[in-house]
């Protein structure tokens, strides 16, 4: 089974990823490591800081790997079995960004994609969209397993929009 954790930058894919994994008996591939380990990108953005993925390259490196969790806030891009949706209420996510040492424009970047549900609508096949904000990892994980053993589907439980209409600046 491939299963991604994904999210917008600061949801906790990392923390969670980790602990799931643990629990699970399954192997965490990271896939910002990967692509900057085995260069697996076109280039690299200076503005946003951040490389441009070669998605066929980085498909070709996972393609016989299984068992594993893809922990990024593209692997619901990657043909998992089943993505989880990390979501953050964005104040949070913006606070943990700016301890990062994020640039302004990437800190605006990642609230504005949290507030839009980018990754959420990206996201196909079977997804489950979980609410973060002020929870036990733990708890969360629990929460993961349950929805995988059931199969459950869950989109649409976050509406940032209606709260944080002000950051998109429009």
């Amino acid at each position: 089974m491939r299963i991604a954790i994904t999210g917008t930058p600061g949801v906790g894919k990392t923390t969670v990823s980790k602990v799931l994994a643990k629990r699970l008996n399954m192997e965490v591939i990271d896939i910002t490591d990967v692509v900057k380990r085995y260069r697996l990108y076109i280039d690299y953005d200076e503005d946003m800081e951040s490389y441009v993925i070669d998605f066929e390259k980085l498909n070709n490196f996972l393609k016989d790997k299984d068992n594993i969790i893809l922990d990024g806030h593209v692997s619901h891009l990657l043909n998992p079995d089943y993505t989880i949706v990390l979501r953050c209420d964005p104040k949070i996510i913006e606070e943990r960004l700016r301890k990062r040492g994020y640039k302004d424009k990437k800190v605006l970047e990642n609230v504005q994609a949290e507030i839009l549900d980018v990754c959420l609508c990206e996201s196909k096949g079977k997804v489950y969209e979980i609410d973060t904000t002020n929870r036990d990892v733990e708890d969360i994980v629990n929460e993961i397993i349950e929805a995988i053993k059931e199969g459950k589907e869950r989109k649409g439980i976050v509406d940032w929009l209606s709260k944080y209409y002000e950051y998109l600046e429009i």
